[in-house]
């Protein structure tokens, strides 16, 4: 389920404006209206051990659809659309989960939905949202955190925090219930 989760919340980059960043303006960051494309470093830090994990890859974004390919250490592929998540292993053994066969499933692929809408009505309905509209020297960066509301989502993630620009998403930590955490950095975007 975590998995699923971080998946999903992954699909979240676009362009906007120039000037001071409202949580308007991120949130139709958060929902590209043309395919974007570039490079993320996933790293991942396990509280039972202090123990870190880093992986990077390429991600397609937009059309309803996101595509994640890890390139290294394993390579695999995940690709999120309405409903459904396949991931192909390096070997090419494809496996399928879609909304039919879990509710949990259900709840998180409507939040996500919300997140790739951009639809500030539904992420409040989800998450409590602590939005910062200019951080540091830059009043053109933001930094959101999103807390859920809902105990199911709350029982995966304790809370999200996405950081960006007016054009695009530059990061995502997710901050588990069990105490790990996992930063999504997003590099070298462009409009595919």
């Amino acid at each position: 389920m975590k998995k699923i989760l971080l998946s999903l919340i992954l699909c979240l980059f676009a362009g906007t404006s120039i000037f001071s960043a409202t949580f308007e303006q991120a949130c139709s960051v958060m929902s590209p209206e043309s395919q974007i494309k570039g490079d993320f470093v996933q790293k991942r830090r396990i509280a039972s051990n202090g123990r870190s994990l880093k992986s990077s890859g390429i991600f397609t974004v937009g059309n309803g659809e996101i595509v994640w390919q890890t390139q290294k250490p394993v390579k695999n592929t995940v690709t999120i659309t309405k409903g459904k998540i396949t991931t192909t292993d390096s070997r090419g053994k494809e496996t399928v989960l879609d909304s039919s066969q879990s509710q949990v499933f259900t709840l998180i692929s409507k939040m996500m939905a919300s997140l790739f809408a951009g639809n500030r009505e539904q992420l409040q309905e989800y998450f409590l949202i602590d939005f910062d509209g200019s951080l540091g020297d830059n009043p053109a960066h933001w930094k959101t955190i999103l807390t859920p509301r809902d105990s199911t989502i709350a029982q995966a993630v304790s809370r999200i925090i996405l950081t960006g620009n007016l054009d695009y998403m530059l990061s995502m930590e997710s901050i588990l219930a069990n105490g790990d955490s996992i930063l999504y950095e997003f590099l070298n975007h462009e409009k595919a």
